[in-house]
């Protein structure tokens, strides 16, 4: 990976840049008003990171979307941001509609789907983040499955002074990802100077992804690093994101917000076999 996309920090933060994500188009989807900024996934230089092999933070102008198209094997997390997406899995007679705030569980299954997706909406246009992985359940999931979380459903809590976290996935939150890699899930605002302090469970990585304002991210031992949720490259994206690793002993991390308030995603995931996997040798995929 080159030394201008990711800045390493004696192992244990990355950083990646908007130089290495890939704005997708209508000349990837097919079709207008589709917009995904790639991070991670088969365009960009991180194949995959964690049980993650896709992530991007995507828009879909009112009315539009993708057409039918089939998948099978893995899972799809869609969080509405804002907006609405409709679903319909023409293969399994499967429709849902993911309103902003919920988050959604597309599960393809082994059999797959042959599914679309559009903005159902004629005056907003819909914002989502959207994590794909693969299953590992056992049995393996036949057939495919549509589930949400609704926005009303989801645990709220005040993490620290100044700080709220809608926790969609981890310890009070019902629903869960069909990897049992993936431990949280949460969305953070913070006011302006307001700071977390975390301790990372050992052997953890966790994805920091802002959304908007300035996050500072400092580890125990490593200095720190400015996180921007906007970007001139990418004007729908951030400037860049953080990979936090722990070790065996854990990891205390602090997040603050600077320049005004702030908000980001926070992903958690337990560390296996390959944490990050990059192209090798790098090249955009067609």
């Amino acid at each position: 990976m080159s030394a201008q996309s990711v800045d390493q920090l004696a192992g244990n933060l990355q950083i990646v840049s908007a130089t290495s994500f890939y704005r997708l188009t209508e000349a990837e989807f097919g079709m207008p008003g589709l917009v995904a900024i790639e991070s991670v996934g088969p365009f960009v230089e991180l194949a995959s990171v964690g049980p993650f092999i896709t992530i991007h933070d995507s828009f879909l102008d009112p009315g539009l979307g993708i057409g039918h198209h089939p998948h099978r094997g893995n899972e799809r997390l869609f969080y509405i941001l804002r907006g609405e997406i409709r679903h319909d899995d023409a293969l399994n007679g499967i429709q849902g509609v993911m309103n902003e705030g919920d988050l959604a569980r597309l599960t393809e299954g082994e059999i797959g789907m042959l599914h679309r997706e559009w903005n159902g909406r004629d005056d907003v246009r819909t914002h989502a983040f959207i994590l794909v992985y693969t299953p590992d359940t056992e049995p393996p999931i036949e057939r495919a499955s549509f589930a949400a979380l609704r926005e009303h459903e989801v645990p709220r809590r005040a993490e620290a002074r100044g700080v709220e976290t809608l926790e969609l996935i981890g310890g009070h939150s019902r629903f869960a990802a069909n990897n049992s890699a993936i431990t949280t899930f949460f969305d953070s605002t913070l006011d302006e100077a307001a700071e977390i302090e975390l301790e990372m469970p050992a052997d953890e990585g966790l994805i920091l992804y802002p959304l908007d304002g300035a996050v500072r991210v400092s580890t125990d031992a490593d200095g720190s690093r400015l996180l921007r949720g906007s970007s001139q490259m990418h004007p729908e994206g951030p400037d860049e994101l953080a990979i936090v690793w722990s070790d065996a002993a854990g990891r205390t991390l602090r997040l603050s917000a600077e320049d005004g308030g702030a908000r980001l995603l926070r992903i958690g995931f337990a560390r296996r076999d390959d944490d990050l996997v990059v192209h090798q040798p790098w090249r955009r995929s067609a």
